[in-house]
């Protein structure tokens, strides 16, 4: 009578070892998260000149790129409005400057620029490319996005970082010269939706910033 009670009592205890097992292997899934500061857009967004140097007034956001479980990668950090509303004026936006790997649970953070239509972006990276003007800021954008493929080795990433390449620099495409200034931006609170994108496998994560226009 004492052994099938010993058997189900040792089958009892395998089911339970095994579902725990089952837990600690889906944890352990290697992942990254995204996060991002909201933006309030200067109420003055015109350049100012001093002795040739020119600066400009830009909204910022700054973006969190968190490892869980010792994910560690390549990540392309994209942006966009959601669903803006028809006959609004608002701002573009795009990742400013290199982006390093996101090293085992660890972090890495950076800045989305808002460029109110009508200015002019800043290089990027600045070293790269000192011309002005819209058309050297896509060259700098897209020379930033392309920046990793000598580094990479697995051709599947080359056409993933391009594709990156192209929506970004697609989003600058309503930006003019110069001279823009935010009155010309329809007044509001609009949602925008920045997206991190692992550039090997196309894992992606999103965060809203909200961007507030005066």
């Amino acid at each position: 009578m004492r052994r099938p009670c010993e058997l189900a009592l040792f089958g009892a205890i395998l089911a339970l070892c095994s579902n725990l097992g089952g837990t600690r292997a889906f944890a352990a899934t290697p992942s990254f998260t995204v996060s991002a500061t909201n933006v309030t857009m200067p109420l003055d967004t015109q350049s100012s000149c001093s002795n040739g140097v020119c600066t400009e007034q830009y909204g910022a956001s700054t973006f969190t790129l968190s490892s869980l479980n010792s994910y560690t990668g390549a990540l392309q950090i994209t942006c966009a409005v959601a669903s803006p509303p028809a006959g609004a004026v608002l701002p573009a936006c795009y990742q400013h400057g290199l982006m390093p790997a996101l090293p085992a649970n660890g972090t890495v953070t950076g800045e989305i620029l808002f460029i109110a239509p009508g200015q002019t972006p800043p290089p990027s990276p600045a070293t790269l490319l000192n011309r002005p003007g819209p058309a050297a800021a896509g060259f700098a954008l897209a020379a930033t996005l392309l920046f990793g493929l000598g580094a990479r080795r697995r051709a599947a990433r080359w056409l993933t970082l391009v594709l990156l390449a192209i929506g970004a620099l697609g989003s600058l495409a309503a930006i003019s010269a110069c001279g823009g200034n935010s009155n010309s931006m329809t007044p509001g609170t609009y949602p925008y939706t920045a997206t991190a994108t692992d550039a090997t496998t196309g894992t992606s994560v999103s965060t809203t910033i909200k961007v507030t226009i005066p």
